[in-house]
């Protein structure tokens, strides 16, 4: 008996797949864009700072029509009939989360021209360049001097940032930020000096930095709310044997503090049981509107 159905069945679901076939005919084979990185270029580093980025996913638009979202790198099926418009906008990991990726609209879009190539893989490096719309406050880049203090100076304990040369400890350029930590420093807090305060405007804001250290630390705002001084650390950045870049969303936590100005704050705690421990890092820029 199931040796007769088996048979009866296939032949019902071939003349349905055949049938299907005839009322949807088979989808055009796809162009193919490879995207293999992202990078950011200045015309204005005195306006931008450093260039260096991390560009973790991309949006991609057909003549405005979004494709989908896109991990980078990534090869990107386009369904062409003729030639069309396409935008690649950058995304990176907020607050360095893989699985939060957001649309980093302080870059530009990559725009270019595709021709239909069914089947064809076209590599593509998306260049991009900070919008005229962004606004770039350098916190510090450490390459001439140092803007941060110790929060508490009776605390004898806590240790300052100070400014390193030692090409080892570079990132780029000529000097990065270096926190030393050991058992007469187990603590370093660090602030903007009172001269270095910043606004940041209610809606999407980031701090960008570069970091590499083998403790966690933590980057956060001072501000102030109903004539009070207040201060949060958003985020713990977790230790990094090579020198990584983060995008730290400030929309919430300015929303909440609604202040008129703020000053930027670095944390680090030597962990039990670790003899010493450092924190570099570099370039640190607040980017809003």
């Amino acid at each position: 008996m199931m040796k007769s159905i088996i048979p009866v069945a296939a032949i019902a679901l071939c003349s349905y797949m055949c049938s299907c076939n005839i009322i949807n005919p088979a989808e055009k084979v796809p162009t193919f864009v490879y995207l293999d990185s992202v990078r950011v270029t200045s015309k204005e580093l005195s306006r931008t700072g450093t260039t260096n980025s991390k560009v973790t996913s991309a949006w991609v638009y057909q003549d405005n029509n979004l494709v989908g979202v896109f991990g980078v790198p990534s090869s990107i099926p386009i369904p062409l009939e003729k030639a069309a418009t396409i935008k690649i906008l950058p995304g990176v990991s907020l607050d360095g989360l893989k699985n939060f990726q957001d649309q980093y609209d302080f870059y530009s879009f990559d725009t270019f021209t595709l021709q239909p190539q069914p089947g064809v893989q076209v590599r593509r490096t998306s260049t991009v360049e900070y919008t005229s719309a962004a606004r770039i406050q350098i916190v510090c880049d450490f390459e001439t001097g140092n803007t941060f203090r110790k929060t508490n100076a009776d605390n004898t304990s806590d240790t300052t940032i100070v400014r390193t040369a030692d090409k080892s400890k570079v990132f780029e350029g000529g000097g990065s930020g270096l926190i030393y930590l050991d058992a007469s420093h187990p603590e370093s807090e660090n602030i903007n000096t009172p001269d270095n305060y910043y606004t940041i405007p209610t809606g999407k804001s980031y701090i960008e930095i570069n970091y590499k250290s083998d403790v966690d630390f933590q980057v956060g705002l001072q501000g102030s709310q109903s004539g009070a001084v207040v201060y949060e650390y958003p985020v713990v950045i977790k230790a990094s044997d090579t020198w990584n870049k983060m995008y730290i969303g400030l929309e919430s936590l300015v929303g909440t503090f609604n202040s008129s100005a703020y000053r930027v704050m670095l944390k680090a705690t030597l962990p039990d049981g670790q003899a010493t421990g450092y924190v570099l890092v570099d370039n640190i820029k607040i980017v809003s509107y």
